[in-house]
């Protein structure tokens, strides 16, 4: 069996772990636009805060590709999938493939700014964008968007003495991660450490003649000699879509339980793909590192010819503010819909924690300071547990760290 794999980050790594757990003999290319070997997304931030050294980045050795017997064609772009003939096509080569992986990932999503193309102008997804940002010489950075992306960003750069803005467009950071009452908590942390946030303003415009000059909101002007763009992701999804994929309502590669799309023998996981949640019933898009991860195993399995389905996965998002740990599950009040919604908190010097209800059905939980209730609460917001057996989880031995909790929540269960 010749497998093709189209994508060398967790996904795409995770499609060959599984393959080689369950068949030794298959061939396996991994095609990766980028010229390095796997490294970890999630520390790119540490790395460019000067918190770790280069090389803790990466996760894999070419040899190591040697070993599991993967062939990995490096600084090589697909440009044409061929599903008739089953052939993926890069420049000046083609690959016959018996399985096809699609886990080409997320890129950045640059808003129609005028000014992006002028030097001084960078994204931040990849290793190559964080080594340009700290190879560039600027003294005061502007930071456009404060989802986990940007306020990572804005706290790398202040580590390194950058006079740092933050930019949001919405009313408060991190708007599609918390709620208002702990994102201004949020803020004030930023705030204290010298990054200032500015909220409610929309970039209009990014100024100077070659170079970076400064940036014009709809209310100020703010000079500076670096932006990053920092406004979210979006799925990688032209190669498949062009080959004939069919698309989800979210944008992602539509896919099935098992990770496979509507082409027959190809299948595509991670950041690209937008799979069924079996809780919600509806399709997701959850472009989070453990979400690829479980994507990529389930489709190798399945390449591999072992039924697995994939089971779902919660929206966790972590953000390290100043070493203070930031954790979200599932949805904040602003995301959910209709009525029936009820806050549980608990405010406290050195930590804040709600748990979000709709319908008397936990949704969603935001933490500040502590992680510790995070575990309990996490299986609970992924199967929308009912508040009535909550009560359960709360008096299991097992699960004391839960405990302060019951006291907020035992009126919802009588």
């Amino acid at each position: 069996m010749q497998v093709v794999i189209i994508g060398n980050g967790v996904a795409g790594n995770s499609v060959c772990s599984a393959i080689r757990e369950v068949n030794q003999r298959a061939r396996i290319t991994l095609v990766s636009e980028e010229l390095y070997p796997a490294y970890s997304a999630c520390v790119l931030g540490e790395y460019l805060g000067g918190e770790i050294q280069r090389g803790r980045v990466f996760l894999k050795r070419i040899k190591d590709y040697r070993q599991q017997g993967i062939r990995i064609l490096l600084g090589r772009r697909a440009i044409k999938i061929d599903v008739k003939n089953r052939k993926v096509y890069l420049e000046k080569k083609k690959i016959l493939y018996d399985k096809l992986i699609v886990a080409s990932g997320a890129e950045s999503l640059i808003p129609a700014v005028d000014g992006t193309t002028r030097e001084g102008v960078f994204s931040f997804k990849s290793l190559r964008d964080a080594d340009r940002i700290l190879a560039y010489r600027a003294r005061r950075v502007v930071v456009v968007g404060s989802g986990p992306i940007g306020v990572e960003v804005s706290c790398a750069l202040r580590r390194r003495n950058r006079e740092v803005y933050l930019v949001e467009l919405l009313d408060w950071v991190l708007p599609q991660v918390l709620d208002q009452k702990p994102a201004l908590r949020v803020q004030r942390i930023l705030e204290g450490h010298g990054i200032k946030v500015v909220t409610g303003e929309k970039v209009e415009k990014i100024t100077g003649n070659y170079r970076v000059r400064g940036i014009l909101t709809n209310k100020r002007e703010i000079g500076c000699e670096m932006v990053v763009m920092a406004g979210g992701m979006r799925p990688k999804v032209s190669l498949a879509r062009e080959a004939g994929a069919e698309l989800g309502e979210l944008g992602g590669i539509k896919v099935d339980r098992r990770m496979q799309t509507n082409l027959s023998g190809v299948y595509a996981c991670g950041d690209c793909a937008e799979a069924p949640d079996p809780v919600s019933g509806e399709t997701a898009l959850i472009m989070l590192w453990h979400n690829a991860r479980r994507q990529g195993m389930v489709a190798g399995y399945n390449c591999a010819g072992v039924r697995k389905e994939y089971p779902g996965s919660t929206n966790v998002v972590n953000v390290n503010v100043f070493e203070v740990p930031v954790f979200s599950i599932g949805s904040p009040v602003s995301a959910l819909a209709g009525g029936g919604i009820e806050v549980i908190e608990k405010d406290r010097p050195h930590y804040y924690g709600r748990v979000v209800v709709a319908d008397g059905k936990i949704r969603g939980a935001q933490f500040i300071g502590e992680t510790e209730d995070m575990g309990v609460l996490l299986p609970a917001v992924r199967k929308r547990c009912g508040l009535e057996n909550v009560k359960k989880i709360v008096d299991s031995p097992e699960l004391l760290s839960l405990a302060p909790w019951y006291h907020k929540i035992k009126k919802y269960l009588t």
